[in-house]
């Protein structure tokens, strides 16, 4: 039986990257800080929820003065009872997602970070982005 060998094999796996790859892939990384304003958000969202929190405590003290005499008081009680609890979810939801938003800003810019060290990045201040990797 004929060995394989590991060369071979991974030559058969993974081919040289042609010229258009390559030029391809450079032109992909100097955009790597157009992606930044994808990951960092225009809008935080602790301030939505501080204000969506301020939102339904205020619905819940003026719903109960206001509407006594409209509606049933269970009703309204119960309505603000389920209010209170997704307004609750969704501060919780919001803090982790803060936590995931802080976590995927830093893998971010370690990414952009290390790429700048061999290619070049628009934007991104490092000195070592101009050693790029020759097209041959």
């Amino acid at each position: 039986m004929k060995k394989l060998k590991l060369k071979s094999i991974m030559e058969s796996l993974d081919p040289k990257v042609s010229l258009d790859e390559k030029k391809s892939f450079l032109q992909e990384v100097e955009r790597f800080n157009e992606y930044g304003s994808v990951v960092y958000r225009e809008a935080d969202l602790r301030k939505v929820a501080e204000t969506i929190n301020n939102l339904c405590e205020k619905a819940e003290k003026i719903t109960l003065e206001e509407a006594q005499d409209w509606f049933d008081e269970v009703t309204i009680k119960r309505n603000l009872k389920e209010l209170n609890h997704k307004k609750g979810e969704f501060v919780k939801t919001v803090h982790e997602i803060s936590k995931m938003q802080q976590r995927l800003e830093a893998l971010y810019e370690e990414i952009g970070g290390t790429l700048s060290r061999y290619f070049e990045v628009k934007g991104m201040e490092d000195s070592n982005s101009t050693n790029q990797l020759d097209n041959g």
